[in-house]
C-alpha cells in the first residue's frame, strides 16, 4: 500500500484524487504528505481519550447549547449525552466514516470504555465554560454547523463553520490546548481565513471578525482577516492542493515527500518511516503505528553510501563534495586524472546576501559599521594609497592546486580539527560542523536536497553575526559566501569558542519560532532573519563590555 524510498526521502502510494479539499486535508499535506496518505490508507486505532471522538461529542453539545443561547451555563453532561445521538444520526445519514463511539477501547485501568465514559470525558472539557465566554456577551446565532462548498482562487474547498453570529463573527470551537508556537497559532487562524473566503465566495455574508475559542481553557484568539493575511494563506494552500493533484489520481505520480517533525509519533506508519522523529511524549502513540515488518509497507533502495566506523587508521573520503575523490594508488603507479563529481542535483549556491553591496549597506544601517570593522577599536577612514605600478603577470602561470579528499584521523579534542590535509574527528570544529548539518537536516523536514543549502546558510549567518559583533578576532573564511568554504579557514573558525556561542544564540532564536514550514527560500530567509537578530543581540553584549552607556 505504501513504499518508502529512504535515499530519496519520499514515500509512494496510489490514492484517488479528492473532489474537494478541506482545511484539515491541506494542513496535513503541508505538515507531511506521506502522513496524510498513511492516515487514509492505514488509519490508526482510536484509543481511549481520542481527540477526534471527544471533539465530536463536544462540538455536538455546543451546537445544542447555542440553539438556546440564553442558557449561558447549560448542563454540559446532559448535552454531551444528547450530542452522541446527534453524531450517530449524522453518521447514519452519511453512510461512511468512523462510528462516533469506537468499540473495543480499553480505559487506563483495563476496563472497556462505555458510552457514558466518553460522555463524562467530553463533559469534563466543557466544565466551567459559559457561552458568553465566546464573544463576551449573549450569543445571537445566525448559523450552526454550517456546511460550505466554494471555489477559492481555483481551490475547490469544503468545510463546516461551527458558529456564525448575526454580527458577522465566525467562531471555531477548539477542544485541545492553546497553541504554544507561532506556527500552530497561524495554522488555527488559517482555517478561519478559509472560512471567511468561502463565505465571501458563496455570497453568504461578510465576515467581520473570526476567533478560535478554546473551551477547555476559557480562552480565545482572534484571527487576522486582512486581505494580505488571506492572500498568504491561499498562496500556501495552493502549493498543497497542487501537490495533492500531482500525487493522486490515475495520472498522479504517487510521490509523497517525507517531512519529519515533532508530530511523527502520531503517524500511522511512524515506526516504518525511515525519517520519523519520535519524541518522548508521543512514544505511546507510536507503539500503535505500522512497523517496518508490516506487509502493507515496503522499501525501495537502501542507504549504502558513507562509512560506518572511524577507527584509529585514517579513512579517505571527499568531505565537501567540492572536488574529485582522491584515487588510491600503489607505489609506482600513476594516479588517474580526477574527474569532477556531480553535486547530486543541487542548485548552485546563491551568493551570501550579506556580502552583496545591498547587504553591506543594510548591515551598515543596522549596526553603524561595516561587516569587517572591529567594534572594539573603530578605525578612521583610511587615506588613499598612492597608485602602485602593476607588475606584469607571469606567462603561463600554473593554477593553484585544488583541495581534493580529506583524511579522517582521531586525535585530541583540543587539537585543531584541520591540519595538513587531515580532519580530526574528535576536534571541536568537526563536531560543530556535524551538528550544523544535523540542524540543517531537521530544518529541511525530510527534503534531502535542502540540507546542504540550509547548512551553508547557517554557517554564513553564524560567521556574519560574530564578525559584526566581535570584529577581526573572527577569522576570514574565503569561499564561504559562494558556498565553497576553504577548509582550513572554516575549521579554524569552527574550532573557536565564539563559533559555538554564536551558534547557540541563533539556535535559540530559531527554536523560539517553533518547527515552521515553507519553501526552501522561506527557510533560508528565516535563518538570515535569525542571524540579523543575533548580530543585534551580540552587539548589545559588546556595548556593555566596552562600558558604553
Amino acid at each position: 500500500m505504501m513504499t518508502f524510498d529512504p535515499a530519496a526521502g519520499v514515500a509512494r502510494a496510489s490514492l484517488p484524487r479528492p473532489g474537494r479539499a478541506s482545511f484539515s486535508m491541506l494542513d496535513k499535506w503541508m505538515s507531511c504528505p506521506a502522513r496524510w496518505a498513511a492516515e487514509k490508507l492505514m488509519p490508526k486505532p482510536r484509543l481511549w481519550g481520542s481527540p477526534l471522538v471527544l471533539g465530536g461529542i463536544v462540538h455536538a453539545a455546543l451546537e445544542l447549547a447555542c440553539a438556546t443561547p440564553d442558557v449561558v451555563a447549560p448542563d454540559w453532561r446532559a448535552l454531551c449525552a444528547k450530542g452522541v445521538g446527534v453524531e450517530y444520526g449524522r453518521w447514519r445519514m452519511r453512510g461512511w466514516g468512523d462510528e462516533p463511539i469506537p468499540s473495543g477501547v480499553a480505559m487506563p485501568d483495563g476496563s472497556p470504555a462505555m458510552q457514558d465514559d466518553w460522555v463524562a470525558a467530553a463533559a469534563l472539557k466543557l466544565s466551567g465554560f459559559v457561552l458568553t465566554d465566546a464573544l463576551g456577551r449573549v450569543l445571537e446565532p445566525a448559523a450552526l454547523e454550517q456546511d460550505l462548498e466554494a471555489d477559492v482562487d481555483g481551490i475547490p474547498l469544503r468545510g463546516a463553520v461551527d458558529y456564525r453570529d448575526v454580527d458577522g463573527t465566525v467562531v471555531d470551537w477548539k477542544t485541545g490546548g492553546t497553541p504554544k508556537y507561532r506556527d500552530a497559532r497561524r495554522r488555527h487562524a488559517d482555517q478561519l481565513r478559509l472560512y471567511r473566503l468561502m463565505l465571501d465566495a458563496d455570497g453568504v455574508c461578510e465576515v467581520r471578525a473570526a476567533r478560535d475559542v478554546y473551551v477547555e481553557h476559557h480562552a480565545w484568539a482572534a484571527a487576522d482577516l486582512s486581505d494580505a493575511a488571506c492572500t498568504d494563506t491561499v498562496s500556501r494552500f495552493h502549493h498543497a492542493w497542487d501537490g495533492i493533484v500531482r500525487a493522486t489520481g490515475a495520472d498522479g505520480s504517487g510521490v509523497l515527500p517525507l517531512r519529519p517533525s515533532g508530530l511523527c509519533a502520531w503517524c500511522p506508519v511512524a515506526r516504518a518511516c525511515p525519517l520519523a522523529r519520535i519524541v518522548p511524549s508521543g512514544q505511546r502513540d507510536a507503539l500503535s503505528s505500522v512497523g517496518p515488518d508490516d506487509p502493507r509497507v515496503g522499501f525501495a533502495g537502501t542507504h549504502t553510501g558513507g562509512w560506518n566506523h572511524v577507527g584509529k587508521e585514517p579513512v579517505m573520503l571527499d568531505l565537501f563534495g567540492l572536488d574529485a575523490p582522491v584515487a588510491e594508488a600503489k607505489t609506482g603507479e600513476v594516479k588517474p586524472a580526477a574527474v569532477a563529481r556531480p553535486r547530486a542535483g543541487l542548485p548552485e549556491p546563491a551568493p551570501d546576501p550579506w556580502e552583496t553591496p545591498q547587504g553591506r549597506e543594510t548591515m551598515d544601517r543596522w549596526m553603524g559599521s561595516g561587516p569587517g570593522e572591529d567594534p572594539w577599536n573603530p578605525t578612521p577612514e583610511p587615506k588613499p594609497e598612492p597608485a602602485a605600478t602593476p607588475k606584469p603577470e607571469p606567462e603561463a602561470a600554473e593554477p593553484a592546486p585544488a583541495e581534493t579528499g580529506v583524511t579522517l584521523t582521531e586525535r585530541k579534542p583540543y587539537d585543531p580539527s584541520w591540519s595538513n590535509g587531515r580532519a580530526n574527528v574528535a576536534g571541536y570544529g568537526f563536531t560543530q560542523l556535524t551538528l550544523t548539518f544535523a540542524r540543517a537536516g531537521l530544518l529541511a523536514d525530510g527534503h534531502a536536497e535542502r540540507i546542504r543549502p540550509i547548512a551553508l546558510e547557517l554557517l554564513r549567518v553564524q560567521w556574519a553575526a560574530a564578525r559584526k559583533a566581535y570584529g577581526p578576532i573572527v577569522p576570514d573564511v574565503p569561499g564561504l559566501a559562494d558556498g565553497r568554504p576553504e577548509r582550513s579557514a572554516l575549521f579554524a573558525w569552527l574550532d573557536s569558542t565564539l563559533a559555538r556561542d554564536v551558534e547557540r544564540v541563533i539556535r535559540l532564536i530559531l527554536d523560539s519560532d517553533g518547527d515552521g514550514e515553507g519553501t526552501l527560500d522561506a527557510r533560508l530567509e528565516r535563518i538570515r532573519a535569525a542571524g540579523r537578530r543575533a548580530a543585534l543581540m551580540l552587539a548589545e553584549s559588546t556595548r556593555m563590555l566596552r562600558g558604553d552607556a
